[in-house]
């Protein structure tokens, strides 16, 4: 009986080393955004862009870049990370407060490229940052 919790208590700590994991939990933050955004009232604009534009969407592929970067020991498809969280970030203010002003004022809106570079940079400094400890736990002392 010890043997099973140790085996269940392990294999739930190792779910949480799993990159795709932690990218679909971004990207699960990702879509909570947009439906709070469609959900909310207008007067919680203000409110809404504090919350998630600039605290839990930075904050979150920061995180969750630091954890893969240091979870992963080749330098393949890594790299590939803050291109995509960089343009998840992007479209995040696209498909709300861009898509909105399309809707109400019947224009076209471009989506905002410097937003593309900020969340990439913001992820690519996680990745480097995650990179560097996860080397400097490697190594044996």
């Amino acid at each position: 009986m010890p043997d099973f919790a140790v085996r269940v208590r392990g294999a739930k700590g190792r779910s949480w080393r799993s990159p795709r994991r932690l990218v679909a939990v971004y990207l699960g933050l990702w879509v909570f955004a947009l439906v709070v955004f469609l959900l909310m009232a207008p007067t919680d604009a203000m409110g809404y862009a504090l919350l998630f534009h600039w605290l839990l969407l930075p904050i979150a592929a920061f995180v969750i870049s630091l954890r893969i970067g240091e979870l992963v020991r080749r330098d393949g498809r890594m790299w590939l990370l803050p291109l995509a969280l960089g343009l998840l970030y992007m479209l995040a203010d696209f498909l709300t407060f861009r898509l909105a002003n399309m809707l109400a004022f019947d224009k076209i809106n471009l989506p905002q490229w410097d937003l593309f570079f900020i969340g990439a940079a913001i992820s690519a400094l996680g990745l480097l940052i995650g990179r560097l400890l996860g080397r400097r736990r490697s190594k044996p002392a």
